[in-house]
């Protein structure tokens, strides 16, 4: 593939396909909630001498805030030119073991096998830092997770311990094995019924996610999912999410992750809580534009920067825009993407130091 190199004044990016069972597109989805950038953030500080190249390489979801991000920052500094490629989350980490780029917009957590080619080379993990919140239910934009049962099902709420024994072999958030919604404190004809269980056919962001945050406390040290578990992926015209959809639907005690998108008259998402105590969220789009909802998303920017070593000075900048008043009204404009909480964006700024 040609590459285009090109002042951001006369941006072109590239597109392309990565992985199998492309063929599925989700209906269009329109968000009618859109959150605004938090007050306080600090308006860009440009600084003097700064000139070169800047090289992109990673998600198409994150095309269009990418381009924005990248032409604003080329207002200030126009000595600084960038090339862009829009492929996938899935070629950044190549991207940045090979050496092509300098950024890598990620729109998930890195996979453990894209990690891994990076360590053995480099010795350390990529850099990562979060750029904006995904968005709240929009399909294929890093959208929040919800945990969703049949509606006659009368659970209301779990926590990550109850899921991770629903879910995992590992169970290493201490609970008992869980195997019956009897076990979750259900009563009378559901008390012994089994509990049927969807997800993703792996390796995928979305149940990547899932056991970093709900199956794991320490996130090198991975809680792994059970056999047994009913799994899917995009086949056709029935994008993958809404086949586990459509399976709780079907099934009075069955549970699987999903979006918001899928919740229907015959399917309904349960509260969570990361502990007994609480408090339970229910995934509103408040909760989760705040990061409050314990699977709210967010999305990255990864570039290669060993420990205790400073980030070159034009990665260091962009990454400091793009935390910007500036830069987070760009995800506000996009409006799809969520702009990072104030308390998000002072610990990325930290890290950039």
């Amino acid at each position: 593939m040609k590459k285009l190199t090109v002042p951001v004044a006369m941006f072109a990016s590239l597109w392309l396909v990565s992985g199998v069972a492309q063929d599925a597109k989700h209906p269009a989805f329109h968000e009618t909630n859109h959150a605004k950038a938090p007050a306080g953030l600090t308006a860009y500080k440009p600084v003097s001498g700064l000139s070169g190249q800047l090289r992109s390489v990673g998600a198409d979801t994150m095309e269009a805030i990418t381009k924005n991000w990248l032409e604003g920052f080329n207002k200030i500094y126009p000595d600084v030119k960038f090339t862009m490629e829009a492929k996938a989350s899935g070629t950044a980490g190549p991207a940045l073991v090979d050496g092509t780029s300098d950024l890598g917009p990620v729109a998930r957590e890195m996979l453990p096998n894209e990690v891994e080619p990076f360590v053995k080379k480099y010795g350390y993990k990529p850099f990562a830092i979060r750029v904006a919140g995904g968005s709240y239910r929009t399909p294929g934009k890093t959208h929040a997770i919800a945990f969703l049962v049949n509606a006659k099902n009368p659970i209301e709420k779990l926590t990550y311990a109850q899921v991770d024994a629903m879910f995992s072999v590992t169970r290493k958030r201490g609970h008992a094995d869980i195997k019956t919604w009897g076990d979750v404190g259900l009563k009378g004809e559901w008390a012994d019924k089994p509990i049927h269980l969807w997800g993703l056919i792996r390796p995928n962001g979305i149940a990547n996610f899932v056991q970093e945050r709900v199956l794991s406390i320490d996130p090198n040290d991975l809680g792994e999912y059970k056999s047994g578990i009913t799994e899917r992926t995009t086949v056709g015209k029935v994008p993958a999410l809404d086949a586990i959809a459509q399976g709780v639907a079907g099934d009075p005690y069955a549970i699987g992750y999903s979006g918001f998108s899928n919740v229907t008259p015959e399917i309904k998402a349960v509260a969570l809580a990361e502990s007994e105590k609480g408090p339970y969220y229910k995934g509103t789009f408040e909760e989760v534009a705040a990061q409050k909802y314990p699977l709210s998303r967010v999305i990255y920017i990864y570039v290669n920067r060993a420990p205790g070593q400073p980030l070159d000075p034009k990665i260091k900048e962009f990454l400091k825009y793009v935390l910007s008043k500036e830069g987070q009204g760009v995800v506000e404009e996009e409006g799809v993407f969520l702009p990072l909480p104030l308390e998000f964006v002072k610990q990325e700024l930290v890290k950039l130091q």
